[in-house]
């Protein structure tokens, strides 16, 4: 809605409330006593009331065990994995209840990708509270943009327990074609407690079964990967006949695991990256980072079934899901990938719709992301978040980040309340993408780009929840 709907819209709300209170004050004749005793119906719709919430979340401790090898105490909203599904209309007004049910913890949500309020944001102790054992919080605000998104909470290690779900925004004006509408939410499991595994590796001592591998690639040896939840004992499905159009909005929910995607015998059309329209792309497969999403087209080619792949970075295990005709039985081929020789990177991503941003003051920040693996310990420019510089940043500035990864592993770095252009050298700068996540290989540079027009508090970090929790994260702060 634009602003001078918008004020007409509160012009004509303005007129209704003044018109039904002069009503209200024409007796009709009837006596002072009468007018006096208003009726039971008429009272309760005097009385304002707020909206009622559209979700309710109640936090709690929940045995899960989705690859059926052992039960673990997880953290859940209303003791589901993943979290529920919220599925809105861009325009739409979403109010959400969040009771903590937890006995010794805080919790929060954060709405990763979603342009919102700094106080809505759902980070503790930087523009918000963080909601304590036993209380209540309300999230509310406007919907102002469509496509794929997700929430997850940002309180310790909440979710890697479990504490994540997906947030589906349909566009007011969708171009898109298709018969079916699939979510894929990756995530990756342990059976250990995360808190004592980040312990240990600060430590440098982890148990054996949770010795690190790959340390280029990973931290962690996950005991499971997820798909929507379920392992590869009893993995989902989904159902299309064949020559049906098929929209996959997928989302790397893992906590530290970088996934590379693909379908058995089909090419993916990319349609969106970050919930938001590129130039479409045919490739074979992509890797993606945690926290990023892309919406992939798919055409069911023939009766059959045909394995969806999502394999960790490091080889160390794949989520598998099964796409099948209905006539088919769904059958999960556990082998190796075979990759295809069309991988996508950042160069072939085009916005759908010229990116140039407002003119105004540039603000620069070279960070340089760095790291003592031997000591665990994460940063930026060798500052240990929270004992870091803040980022300050004026309303109306053009703010350029560079960041330089020092380290030999890959950082997925993730803005929150903006959305920024990735500068990607050859790529026609008036079709810069958007983004809210980028992954940084080691010993690469990467530049972006955003304007400041959301003020507030706004963290900026890694997305490896491990790393975040070591140091890795600054917060961009609007002066006055």
């Amino acid at each position: 809605m634009s602003r001078r709907h918008l004020l007409k819209a509160g012009m004509v709300g303005i007129g209704g409330l003044a018109g039904s209170q002069l009503t209200g004050c024409a007796t009709g004749g009837k006596s002072n006593a009468e007018s006096q005793q208003p009726k039971q119906a008429e009272t309760e719709q005097y009385m304002p009331v707020p909206n009622s919430p559209q979700h309710v979340f109640h936090i709690q401790h929940t045995d899960l065990n989705p690859d059926g090898a052992k039960i673990v105490r997880g953290v859940t909203a209303n003791g589901m994995l993943p979290a529920k599904e919220i599925r809105l209309k861009q325009g739409d007004q979403f109010r959400t209840r969040v009771d903590n049910g937890l006995s010794h913890q805080h919790t929060s949500i954060h709405w990763h990708g979603l342009l919102l309020p700094a106080t809505m944001d759902g980070v503790p102790n930087v523009a918000h509270v963080p909601i304590e054992p036993n209380e209540v919080f309300v999230y509310e605000f406007p919907i102002l943009q469509s496509g794929t998104y997700w929430y997850h909470s940002h309180s310790g290690f909440q979710e890697q327990l479990g504490f994540a779900g997906p947030f589906i925004i349909e566009a007011s004006d969708e171009t898109l074609v298709y018969d079916h509408d699939y979510v894929i939410f990756l995530g990756d499991w342990l059976h250990a407690n995360p808190y004592t595994i980040f312990k240990d590796l600060q430590s440098g001592t982890l148990k054996a079964a949770n010795k690190p591998r790959g340390q280029d690639l990973s931290d962690i040896q996950y005991n499971a990967f997820l798909l929507n939840g379920r392992a590869n004992n009893d993995p989902w499905t989904c159902t299309a006949k064949p020559g049906d159009r098929i929209r996959f909005r997928i989302i790397n929910g893992g906590t530290s695991t970088f996934f590379r995607f693909m379908i058995d015998g089909h090419p993916l059309t990319i349609t969106h990256a970050d919930g938001l329209a590129v130039r479409p792309v045919e490739v074979d497969h992509f890797l993606f980072g945690m926290g990023e999403c892309y919406d992939a087209l798919v055409t069911v080619r023939e009766t059959g079934h045909f394995t969806i792949r999502a394999e960790a970075q490091d080889g160390s295990g794949q989520a598998i899901g099964v796409l099948h005709s209905p006539d088919v039985k769904p059958t999960a081929d556990l082998s190796r990938p075979i990759w295809g020789p069309r991988r996508l990177t950042y160069s072939q991503l085009l916005s759908a719709e010229p990116t140039p941003l407002p003119e105004g003051p540039m603000s620069r920040f070279a960070l340089d992301l760095t790291g003592d693996m031997s000591r665990y310990i994460w940063s930026m420019n060798n500052q240990v978040y929270p004992k870091a510089d803040r980022l300050l940043v004026n309303q109306g500035d053009r703010v350029l980040v560079e960041m330089s990864n020092k380290t030999m592993m890959w950082h997925p770095m993730h803005l929150h309340g903006h959305f920024f252009r990735l500068i990607i050298p050859g790529v026609d700068p008036h079709f810069h993408p958007l983004k809210h996540t980028v992954s940084v290989p080691p010993k690469e540079t990467l530049r972006f780009e955003f304007s400041a027009d959301n003020p507030g508090k706004w963290f900026f970090h890694c997305h490896n929840l491990y790393h975040l929790d070591a140091g890795m994260a600054r917060e961009f702060i609007y002066s006055v």
